[in-house]
């Protein structure tokens, strides 16, 4: 991706954030179909000033500066979705229904496809009895239709040459990789298997709107997202989840987009702690069956070492923390691993879904989620957070490592965006002598699908030295299975 590329990809996924939209005009805010006629760096900084005090002028129903000021914002960007949108909530709160109309339906064919949200905004509840309105309602599909073949288009531009582009109508999934058909295709069948097992396990909605997965190479990844740690994130407002790669990573940012989709039409915004804990639930879940089943994380042996020393965050505090505070570097592995761990508590005890349906229910009643916990648990908070904390001591962590005696592949790894590259091969290794080489990618453990080291390594665990294991790796365009027999770390030169 050229470095044009990279900034207008970055603009289309972030520079729509810096307009704050209120909570009755909240909507989507990427561009889309429009992303192909960026005004200039001025006029697009003039852009979002313009709409953000448009909007706020809405929100305090100043309509006659609200339509002024939306108006001098629609002559810089005559296509833009979310100024069309908020006049058209201008204009049907001034009784213009004929012009409010023209706007909205402008604005969905710009991108604007929230249709839960149109049909939900107070603005427009004089407009739900045209027959202009009830028809576009039922363009829904072709509308989210036309943004997907929009998105792909301008993620073709931007991304280049080396990306596969698919859109799954059926499960409104976008996916633009830089990978072979074969990762594209397990990709897309695990996010998949995990969107229904998901739905079945604990979220009732499923996705209303289009999302967009990509795995950038990892020069473009690099790109992207400059922070160092950070292997993906997940941004609704865009509807857009990018992953440094597959496996655990991937299935913690695509958790996140199953609890979004399925707050839509609530309109509920869930705290972070229950946020981020679902996700790391699942982050190392595996499949049995159709079923993605949750597991401990390998924050877990932090986690303990921190209980033992009288270091844990006291979930009411845990409860309470916004995102910054959440995610500070002093607390993150502990938050993270709290938050996970206390939801795998309650699904070991049957209480997950419980907890999950009784906290959506009384949302304006306590938002940080401890009357539910008190009320499905039938016990105290400080009662929960001591039976939660024992259950958790007792917990064997993932192992991080197999030990001098346990089994090993002889192999120094490297991360690619579709697997474990191998980077080194000491002499003596089983895996020199099966035939693996140097640049190969690992994508699988006999019939376990691997992608990265936080899974392999507890899945080695269970073997020993001596057993001889296939182990499923990409060379180049070609898949291989390569019997491997495992042998002990100390029996490896160095």
């Amino acid at each position: 991706m050229s470095r044009t590329g990279i900034v207008a990809l970055i603009w289309a996924i972030l520079a729509p954030g810096v307009v704050i939209v209120p909570a009755a005009n909240r909507a989507a805010t990427a561009p889309s179909s429009q992303a192909a006629t960026r005004p200039s760096e001025k006029d697009l900084q003039r852009l979002a000033l313009l709409t953000r005090r448009g909007i706020d002028l809405l929100k305090q129903k100043k309509l006659d500066e609200a339509e002024k000021t939306l108006g001098e914002a629609l002559q810089l960007g005559p296509n833009r979705y979310l100024v069309l949108y908020n006049m058209a909530c201008v204009k049907a709160l001034r009784g213009e229904d004929a012009e409010a109309m023209d706007c909205l339906e402008r604005a969905a064919v710009n991108g604007f496809t929230d249709f839960i949200h149109i049909q939900k905004d107070p603005d427009l509840v004089s407009l739900r009895s045209l027959p202009r309105y009830q028809a576009l309602l039922k363009r829904k599909e072709e509308l989210q239709r036309r943004d997907a073949d929009h998105i792909v288009a301008f993620l073709k531009r931007e991304l280049g040459q080396g990306y596969l582009f698919e859109i799954d109508p059926e499960d409104r999934l976008i996916f633009a990789t830089n990978t072979d058909d074969q990762t594209l295709a397990a990709l897309k069948k695990w996010v998949v298997m995990q969107a229904n097992s998901l739905n079945e396990q604990l979220f009732e909605n499923r996705p209303d709107q289009y999302i967009s997965i990509i795995v950038p190479s990892a020069a473009d990844y690099r790109q992207i997202v400059s922070r160092r740690g950070v292997g993906g994130f997940y941004d609704h407002d865009n509807r857009r989840l990018i992953a440094q790669r597959l496996g655990q990573v991937m299935t913690h940012e695509f958790t996140h987009a199953m609890h979004n989709a399925d707050l839509d039409p609530l309109g509920q915004e869930h705290p972070t702690w229950l946020s981020e804990g679902l996700a790391t639930l699942f982050e190392p879940g595996r499949f049995v069956g159709q079923k993605l089943v949750p597991a401990d994380s390998f924050r877990l042996g932090g986690l303990q070492s921190a209980a033992r020393r009288g270091r844990l965050m006291p979930l009411r505090r845990l409860f309470e923390m916004d995102q910054k505070a959440f995610t500070a570097n002093a607390v993150v592995d502990l938050t993270y691993g709290e938050s996970g761990s206390l939801l795998l508590y309650l699904y070991e005890q049957g209480l997950l879904r419980k907890f999950y349906e009784a906290y959506k229910s009384r949302y304006e009643v306590d938002k940080t989620g401890r009357v539910a916990l008190e009320q499905v648990t039938g016990k105290k908070l400080a009662d929960v957070e001591v039976e939660w904390k024992t259950w958790m001591l007792k917990r064997a962590p993932p192992p991080l490592s197999t030990g001098p005696q346990g089994a090993m592949l002889g192999v120094r790894f490297g991360e690619a965006n579709d697997g474990l590259k191998v980077e080194e091969i000491p002499r003596g290794s089983p895996a020199r002598e099966a035939g693996v080489k140097v640049g190969d990618i690992v994508v699988g453990v006999d019939e376990v699908e691997v992608r990265d080291y936080n899974s392999l390594i507890p899945l080695l665990a269970t073997y020993h030295p001596g057993d001889t294991i296939t182990l499923k790796v990409r060379r180049g365009d070609r898949y291989m299975s390569i019997p491997l027999t495992l042998s002990r770390r100390d029996k490896i030169d160095r």
